[in-house]
């Protein structure tokens, strides 16, 4: 068997804290680096404005019809023109319809003698008038 060697050289051995300093330093000393090349670099792809906060998106006719509303034609009754209320401010939920677009989507669901009646109301007052009306706001 051969014989162990032995060091002979007077450098003391690095600890390990001794590595994790290195480490840190060299980390340290990259990432400034790294910062300054970013500051002084015309890089068009980086956003360096402030994130804007994303708006709930709001409901268009295509998805308030996707929903299926239940069209309403005027001669039901009155059991019905109820249901045909709470059906359309279920479909103004799920389509996320906004207040001012809803008497211009419910009315798209008008039909025959319903239809006639609301063309002889709105034509008068206008759709923004009805839209006020709707909203509480004359």
């Amino acid at each position: 068997m051969s014989p162990k060697r032995t060091s002979t050289s007077e450098t003391p051995a690095i600890t390990l804290d001794a590595i994790r300093q290195l480490i840190n330093d060299g980390i340290s000393s990259a990432l400034k680096v790294q910062a300054a090349a970013m500051a002084t670099s015309d890089n068009s792809n980086r956003n360096t404005k402030p994130r804007e906060i994303p708006v709930a998106k709001r409901g268009n006719y295509k998805e308030f019809i996707n929903c299926q509303p239940f069209y309403f034609n005027g001669t039901e009754g009155a059991v019905d023109l109820i249901r045909w209320f709470e059906r359309t401010e279920s479909v103004f939920s799920r389509s996320k319809c906004a207040e001012e677009d809803r008497v211009t989507f419910a009315t798209g669901t008008l039909t025959d003698d319903a239809l006639s009646w609301w063309n002889a109301h709105a034509q008068p007052m206008g759709i923004i008038a009805d839209n006020q009306i709707h909203l509480g706001l004359s």
